[in-house]
């Protein structure tokens, strides 16, 4: 699609009837324009919808862009388009309400010598005049931008180049593999890929591949400053690597940010045109693969990967994975990878402990000492297991406040002679359980420990899948669970404990959705 180019004296931007030169229609600043059967244009094709097309001029940004809203197709510049996409125009840009056929427009500008009645949008409107009076407009012309930004959720960013064609063939780059940097320096200088990488990207667009980059950039959202020059070091990618791109930015460590699949949910269903994704052709490339030091076919020494999350990603979605020096370089180097905490492997049928069932509960006078570290479902598993009758009762010192408070409850309840306490916290070493089991010796009551058993890895992945999940909760960082590792000392009797009863983690799903992406890497 050709640069923008503008008339110093117009004031308003007008789609032109390439069949009848003297129908015109006035775009005003943020007022869509409809086009379709009937609809103005006086159309009656029957594969035409009413509301065909949306045509809306955005002059703060100087965009002036189209989206199909009817099923049959239409087209910009003899390139169709399908339901629901958006298109960018330029000057000149030619408009198809219905693919090869001659319901046609294109843009323009409002000058003097169109001579038009500026007290209506359009002197042939077949209906009532649209807008009885225009409002002021500053007269100032487009500028040379023709780029498209979306903004999801407040946190993902999506950027379009004007002349983006969706296709059922994608190829992911996470940025860093084009750029060597994911925050350069200077917007103007933003030294990309090497010139065979680059052709090798030529390449795939005239194959028919759509070339998407994803990245995570969570500075920028502290700052408008910051986010403003990334997103023009962004709009000069389509020029330096010489082929149109979408890029899809998360800002936060959210649903968004590798391995988690927002980015790819999102692009699938909102910003690839309804056109379905061919998962066997398509692939995504990415420098964080996992792998341990090592050394290449040549004997060079290899660094360790600052992360695994571009492979995990992969893994998520279904799709083929290249490490940059596998797909540009075709590097066949064995390759080292981390073993990690895989939760598909996390059955829901699990029991909650291997011993028999009989012994989560006691018919007699007791107290439990839950313990377990943030995201183990400690709690989760007191409250709905073991507080399932009127004799148990929970105590936690994040809900009360202090020591003093919780010693006060639980000598209340275990005086009564009929009540047992379950004591509700992390209790990672015997410093923390000590102050408990003393209570239960003076009181005479027998003490147990429930210990959860989840891996550290597993722990975070719990809490993360929490956090993606539930906004109400808490949240934990991770710095608190590597803490209680820190400290962990398992429990044993000669503390004074009666008994330690092993618990393993059990997930539970009331949506179908939460559980498949439980299921997937998340850190």
């Amino acid at each position: 699609m050709s640069d923008l180019k503008t008339n110093d004296n117009f004031k308003f931007c007008v789609i032109v009837s390439d069949e009848n030169p003297d129908k015109k229609f006035i775009l005003l600043d943020n007022e869509p324009l409809i086009l379709g059967k009937k609809q103005q244009t006086g159309t009656v094709n029957p594969k035409m919808s009413k509301n065909q097309m949306k045509i809306i001029a955005e002059y703060s940004t100087s965009r002036v862009w189209v989206q199909q809203l009817g099923t049959s197709r239409s087209a910009v510049n003899n390139e169709t388009m399908t339901k629901g996409e958006k298109r960018l125009l330029s000057y000149g840009d030619k408009i198809s309400l219905l693919y090869k056929t001659n319901h046609t427009y294109h843009l323009d500008f409002l000058t003097p010598n169109y001579g038009i009645d500026y007290d209506k949008r359009n002197t042939l409107s077949l209906n009532e005049e649209i807008i009885p009076e225009i409002p002021e407009i500053p007269e100032i012309p487009l500028s040379n931008s023709t780029l498209l930004w979306d903004n999801r959720d407040d946190t993902l960013l999506v950027f379009n180049s004007p002349n983006i064609i969706h296709k059922d063939k994608i190829a992911i780059f996470e940025m860093t593999v084009l750029s060597g940097k994911a925050f350069p320096d200077d917007e103007d200088n933003w030294p990309m890929c090497k010139a065979e990488v680059i052709r090798s990207i030529e390449k795939l667009s005239d194959d028919g591949y759509k070339i998407v980059l994803f990245t995570y950039q969570g500075g920028i959202v502290f700052s408008m400053e910051k986010k403003n020059t990334f997103q023009k070091k962004i709009e000069n990618i389509p020029k330096l690597i010489k082929t149109p791109v979408q890029v899809f930015i998360a800002t936060r460590k959210d649903i968004y940010k590798l391995p988690a699949p927002g980015m790819w949910n999102i692009l699938v269903s909102d910003f690839n045109g309804g056109i379905s994704v061919d998962m066997e052709k398509s692939f995504f490339c990415g420098g964080n693969a996992g792998r341990l030091d090592g050394f290449d076919s040549d004997d060079i020494p290899i660094q360790k990967d600052p992360s695994c999350c571009d492979r995990l990603f992969a893994m998520n979605i279904g799709l083929k994975f290249y490490t940059p020096e596998q797909y540009f370089l075709n590097d066949s180097t064995p390759q080292i990878i981390a073993s990690r905490f895989n939760p598909k492997y996390i059955s829901s049928n699990i029991c909650y402990t291997n011993l028999s069932s009989k012994v989560l509960f006691s018919s007699k006078r007791e107290m439990i000492i839950m313990v377990g570290c943030p995201g183990s479902g400690k709690s989760y598993f007191a409250a709905n297991k073991l507080i399932c009758h009127d004799n148990m009762k929970i105590i936690n010192r994040d809900i009360l406040g202090s020591w003093q408070k919780c010693f006060a409850k639980i000598t209340k309840y275990l005086r009564k002679g009929s009540l047992s306490v379950l004591i509700d916290n992390r209790h990672p070493d015997v410093a923390s359980r000590k102050q408990f089991i003393e209570i239960a010796k003076n009181l005479k009551v027998p003490c147990r420990v429930f210990l959860m058993k989840v891996s550290k890895e597993h722990a975070k992945h719990n809490n993360k899948f929490r956090e993606l999940t539930d906004e109400l909760h808490t949240k934990v960082s991770e710095r608190e669970i590597d803490l209680y590792f820190s400290k962990f000392q398992k429990p044993t009797k000669k503390e004074g404990i009666k008994e330690i009863v092993p618990i393993n983690f059990v997930p539970h799903f009331k949506d179908p959705n939460h559980e498949k992406l439980y299921k997937m890497f998340l850190l």
